[in-house]
């Protein structure tokens, strides 16, 4: 197999016109190199636990299964499963194959960049990149929101005084971004190993989770399977069922998280599709599983609804014992804080490209020459997600918050829409020349199918789960998506489009050259 056969064509690095290819920022070659020196930590398995990690899906199926019970019930719950889980396979698999072509932190817009028709390139790969960078900023902040709600949850098992207040929520998620921030600042290079052992962990206290709950719960008969529900207010059966799929798409939102780590990873072009491939049909079995799992030993529809957190009161409930549920529970919370260490590596590693790549300021996109980290940028990631965390004071139902971060699920579907056309564009017209994990002759019909699967989940998205809306109930998805991308197309015209060249093509040169260590 030739080397040949990964270089990119020349219609597809922009070179169409026969002009060169723009750089961004300083074109002086020590200034690009400062921008990329990271170590590469992350042999294949830590990777695949970096992967498995990122989503821990047995756990989000129960932190989110209210607004499926909400909306479907136990039907949905299952079914609605099998069809996001689909969908997100083929979504990463033509991910993936691209992430063996350009194994790079950038990942969408990078692509979009090399794919998008020439004329157009730099506008798209704008709003790629922004759409992108914003949503996963947002999401991360959601996830660390989330975990601290289960983690008052157990709290709350053996301290049933325990009010959960605003500013206990901020100051959880402030303590833990400061932990996380040191970690990968200064002792990032335990962090492929500490992936890897709470990987392993994961997996273990699945099964002890599973088995708990099969040998002490009272069982559902399998009637219970297909018992449909509506408690949001939605008289269409058919809307209910689609919305009651919104949660189970969250749990996979940032599916290709991992790529972010490629510029860290031994021998990335097969290392990096590998994981990602992997690491989702693990958490799609281990998914399932909690997911039959949960229906089978499920309390009563109503009773789960009216607890704080359906997950921790099934617990309960099911093993009826306040001691193994708060087991059960720190356990969860350990992984919890194992996903989102994960996921703070990846977002700052986005922030870093896109600030090598002059979407944000050039000053955030150095990388230590000590530490071998881009230290501003996991420093400003912190900085804008703990501004975010403020939010929750003064409002115990994490109104504000859940506003703005609602942007993440429409964000980063837009971004999959733009990169999955773009690529679908390019298949059908110049051709992509694909590296050693590609999806042969199924490349196409993927593309298409989950192009179509991602439209299509986009229409929900902005759906409110409940009706009659109030301001605390209200799905400020589409709002303030609709701000963000105006901001951003606004910014383009004011800008972007006098002064923004695209992405480094020098910073390509040196990733692609290493890809292969």
């Amino acid at each position: 197999m030739g080397e040949e056969k990964f270089e990119l064509s020349r219609v597809q690095v922009g070179e169409q016109d026969g002009s060169s290819t723009p750089v961004s920022g300083d074109g002086d070659d020590s200034s690009v190199e400062r921008q990329t020196r990271t170590r590469k930590l992350f042999s294949f398995p830590q990777l695949l636990a970096f992967a498995i990690m990122y989503f821990i899906t047995w756990i989000g199926m129960g932190t989110g299964m209210f607004f499926t019970l909400v909306n479907g019930g136990p039907a949905a719950y299952m079914f609605n499963f099998l069809i996001v889980i689909t969908g997100v396979l083929a979504q990463a698999a033509c991910l993936a194959e691209l992430a063996s072509i350009i194994p790079i932190a950038g990942a969408q817009y990078y692509w979009t960049y090399h794919f998008a028709p020439p004329k157009h390139r730099l506008f798209i790969t704008w709003v790629q990149g922004w759409a992108t960078w914003l949503g996963y900023v947002v999401m991360f902040c959601s996830a660390l929101n989330a975990n601290v709600i289960v983690v008052q949850a157990v709290i709350q098992i053996t301290n049933p005084e325990y009010e959960t207040t605003g500013w206990r929520t901020t100051l959880f998620v402030v303590f833990t971004l400061f932990l996380f921030t040191i970690i990968n600042v200064w002792f990032f290079r335990i962090v492929p190993w500490f992936e890897m052992i709470s990987g392993i962990f994961n997996v273990c206290f699945f099964f002890i989770t599973l088995a708990s709950l099969w040998a002490l719960s009272p069982r559902n008969g399998p009637e219970f399977f297909l018992t449909k529900s509506n408690n949001s207010g939605w008289d269409n059966d058919f809307v209910s069922w689609n919305l009651a799929m919104l949660s189970q798409i969250w749990c996979f939102i940032g599916f290709e998280g991992v790529i972010h780590m490629g510029e860290e990873a031994k021998d990335a072009r097969r290392s990096v599709p590998k994981a990602m491939m992997g690491g989702i049909i693990a958490n799609g079995i281990m998914g399932f599983l909690m997911v039959v799992t949960f229906i089978v030993c499920m309390p009563p529809i109503e009773e789960m609804l009216a607890a704080p957190s359906p997950l921790v009161y099934l617990l309960v409930r099911g093993t009826g014992s306040d001691t193994i549920a708060t087991v059960i529970g720190s356990g969860i919370t350990f992984t919890l804080f194992s996903a989102t260490m994960g996921m703070f590596a990846s977002v700052s590693r986005l922030t870093w490209a896109w600030a090598r790549d002059g979407g944000l300021p050039a000053y955030f996109g150095h990388v230590d020459g000590k530490n071998r980290v881009p230290v501003r940028a996991v420093l400003l990631t912190c900085s804008i997600v703990v501004l975010l965390s403020l939010l929750n004071l003064g409002t115990a139902a994490y109104v504000a918050l859940n506003a703005v971060s609602s942007l993440s699920s429409l964000a980063l579907y837009l971004s999959y829409v733009i990169i999955l056309s773009v690529v679908l564009h390019a298949r059908m017209t110049t051709g992509i020349r694909v590296s050693e994990w590609n999806l042969g002759r199924w490349g196409l019909p993927l593309n298409i199918f989950a192009l179509v699967y991602t439209l299509y989940t986009m229409i929900w998205l902005p759906f409110p789960t409940t009706l009659p809306v109030s301001a605390s109930s209200m799905n400020y998805c589409g709002p303030v998506f609709a701000a963000a991308m105006s901001g951003v197309i606004g910014a383009w015209f004011v800008w972007g489009r006098h002064h923004w060249q695209g992405p480094n093509e020098k910073v390509v040169e040196i990733v692609m050259r290493l890809a292969s260590m």
